[in-house]
């Protein structure tokens, strides 16, 4: 059994399966078209979702491990409180921009609801858009959790 919790391993999960149906969707498209010279309408646009789906995934996990991008060139000059802090207030700014962007995305589901598009198949557009207002919510959850740690805890030298 690992010793990673339940919820990281369903999210690495969940982002391995995404990968998977992306492969098999895509390569599978390839090999129909080129044998039988057809194609599945909607499969496009499903392939398209899935990459917006694999992206914000993919930044959830990289929020969780720690590992998104950031300029921190000066950081490596400061004592390790004076980093803490620092990251936490970049932690905290992170919070207040993913919690707008999660308002701003729910805020477009529900008018991507009330219009009634289809993403693909008969798959309405506001459940394959869900994505953003989850994973910028997640983050900024994320984000609040990692700056309070920073400022109890220490950072440790990069």
């Amino acid at each position: 059994m690992s010793d990673q919790p339940f919820l990281h391993r369903l999210e690495t999960g969940f982002l391995v399966l995404l990968v998977a149906c992306l492969l098999v969707l895509t390569c599978g498209q390839i090999i129909v078209r080129n044998l039988f010279s057809i194609t599945f309408l909607g499969t496009e646009s499903l392939v398209r979702h899935l990459v917006l789906w694999i992206g914000l995934a993919g930044a959830l996990v990289a929020t969780r491990l720690d590992k998104h991008i950031r300029i921190d060139a000066a950081l490596r000059l400061l004592p390790a409180r004076a980093r803490a802090i620092v990251l936490s207030c970049a932690d905290f700014f992170a919070v207040a921009l993913c919690s707008y962007l999660a308002h701003i995305a729910s805020r477009f589901v529900l008018d991507e609801r009330a219009f009634g598009t289809t993403a693909f198949f008969a798959v309405p557009a506001w459940i394959a858009q869900l994505c953003f207002p989850l994973v910028f919510g997640l983050m900024a959850l994320r984000f609040l959790l990692q700056g309070v740690r920073r400022l109890r805890t220490p950072a440790e030298r990069p």
